[in-house]
C-alpha cells in the first residue's frame, strides 16, 4: 500500500495559491502520495501545472486529486443542461491532470442537495448520476485516468451513503475505470461495521481516505485500525491509504467542514508536520503486520 496526506490537511482557507508547498510538506513528513484538491487547478497556468508535477517527481512523491462539481454544474440535476456542463467541467480538467500525471481521481461527484421529498426524485437521481459519470468515465478512459465515486454521510449527501449503495451504484456504470472511493469519518456514521462496509466493496473498491471518527490524523480517536488493516488485506486492498484529515478550526474551510474546535493541540506548522510524520510512521508500522 501507499501512504497519502490530502493537502487541506495544512490548509486554513478553501483556496491555495499553490500545491507546492504541500508537495515538500508531504515529502518531508514521509508520505508516499500527496493528494490534491478542490477547484485550484482550472485557475493554474500549464507552467504552473508543470511546476507541479516536476517537483513531486523530484520528490518522489505521486500525486492524485479529488474534485467535487460546482453545484451549478450537478450530474444529478434533472437539467440535462446542468448535466452537460458538469460533464464538460470534468472534461476540461483531464489534461490539466494529465499534466499533473495524474491516474487517478476521486470526489464526491453526487453531491447535490437532495429535492424534496425525496422518493419522489430517488430513481431519477439515481440514473442521471449513472449516465454522466458513465460519460466522465469515458473520457477519463482517453487519459488513462481511474475514476472512484465517494460514498459520503447522511449530512454532506443523499444518494450513495454505504458501500452496498456504492457497489450498486458501480455496478450499474459498469466502467472498468470507476471504482468506489470508501471514508473512515463517513463510515463511522453511515456503515453498521467499517470492516463489513471494506469487505462489501472488496475489488470495487478504488481509493480509501482513512481518518479519525472527528476526522483528524489517524491514532487520535476512537477508530480500530488493526481490524480496517485486517479488513484492507482480506480484500487484497494495494492503493492507496489517504489521510484527509481536517484539523484547523477558525478559518474558511475549518467554518465550510463544521471543525469547530482545534484538533492539533495548537500546533504550529511544523508540529502540523510532526504531527503528520507521527501518525504516519504508527501507521506503516500497524499495517506492515496483521492477518492478510
Amino acid at each position: 500500500m501507499k501512504f497519502g496526506i490530502h493537502y487541506i490537511y495544512w490548509q486554513k482557507d478553501i483556496s491555495t495559491a499553490s500545491y507546492l508547498p504541500c508537495v515538500y510538506r508531504a515529502r518531508k513528513a514521509g508520505f508516499d502520495v500527496l493528494e490534491l484538491g478542490d477547484h485550484i487547478i482550472f485557475h493554474m497556468t500549464d507552467r504552473e501545472l508543470d511546476e507541479v508535477a516536476a517537483a513531486a517527481r523530484g520528490e518522489g512523491i505521486e500525486l492524485m486529486i479529488s474534485i467535487d462539481p460546482p453545484q451549478d454544474k450537478s450530474l444529478t440535476a434533472a437539467d440535462a443542461a446542468r448535466r452537460d456542463a458538469g460533464v464538460q467541467f470534468y472534461a476540461e480538467a483531464m489534461p490539466k491532470l494529465r499534466r499533473l500525471e495524474i491516474q487517478k481521481l476521486g470526489g464526491h461527484f453526487l453531491n447535490a442537495a437532495p429535492i424534496p421529498p425525496h422518493a419522489a426524485h430517488r430513481e431519477a437521481e439515481w440514473s442521471y448520476g449513472v449516465q454522466s459519470m458513465q460519460r466522465i468515465a469515458d473520457i477519463a478512459a482517453q487519459y488513462g485516468i481511474t475514476v472512484c465515486v465517494e460514498a459520503v454521510n447522511r449530512f454532506e449527501g443523499h444518494i450513495v451513503n454505504t458501500a452496498k449503495q456504492g457497489c450498486r451504484f458501480v455496478d450499474d456504470v459498469q466502467r472498468d475505470n470507476l471504482m468506489l472511493e470508501l471514508d473512515s469519518f463517513h463510515m463511522n456514521i453511515e456503515e453498521s461495521s467499517l470492516i463489513n462496509g471494506i469487505l462489501t466493496a472488496g475489488k470495487r473498491l478504488g481509493h480509501f481516505h482513512f481518518v479519525e471518527n472527528h476526522r483528524g490524523l489517524p491514532g487520535t480517536g476512537h477508530i480500530q485500525w488493526a481490524a480496517v488493516r485486517d479488513a484492507l488485506h482480506h480484500i487484497g486492498y494495494d492503493g492507496i491509504l489517504s489521510m484527509e484529515a481536517l484539523v484547523r478550526c477558525d478559518g474558511e474551510l475549518g467554518d465550510a467542514a463544521r471543525i469547530w474546535r482545534d484538533l492539533t493541540d495548537g500546533a504550529d506548522e511544523d508540529g502540523l508536520d510532526e504531527q503528520a510524520a507521527a501518525s504516519l510512521s504508527a501507521m506503516r508500522a500497524l499495517f506492515r503486520n496483521g492477518s492478510r
